[in-house]
């Protein structure tokens, strides 16, 4: 019983929990305590995943984030728009 209750006593200490409001615009604020403990500031680039009936926000990694813009820099080889790419993946993998 003793191990239990030092269980749930970890997870407590583990999870914190803040309730918060869907605006109008259908945004969220993080609270300021989680905003300066994973240094989130604006532009601060965050991942979304959906597992079972949990939305989980994940900070993406600054070796992520240079990556990403390095991956901007390289030119396309063709002059195909995004919805062209999307239109001949359609066909390709049907």
């Amino acid at each position: 019983m003793e191990k239990l209750i030092n269980s749930a006593c970890l997870m407590k200490n583990e999870m914190e929990t803040n309730i918060i409001e869907l605006s109008k615009g259908r945004q969220i604020t993080l609270p300021a305590k989680i905003r300066n403990e994973f240094d989130l500031v604006p532009g601060t680039k965050l991942e979304i995943k959906k597992r079972k009936n949990e939305i989980i926000l994940k900070p993406i990694s600054e070796d992520l984030e240079k990556f990403f813009q390095e991956a901007k820099k390289i030119k396309p080889k063709h002059n195909l728009n995004a919805h062209q790419m999307d239109e001949l993946n359609e066909v390709a993998f049907r």
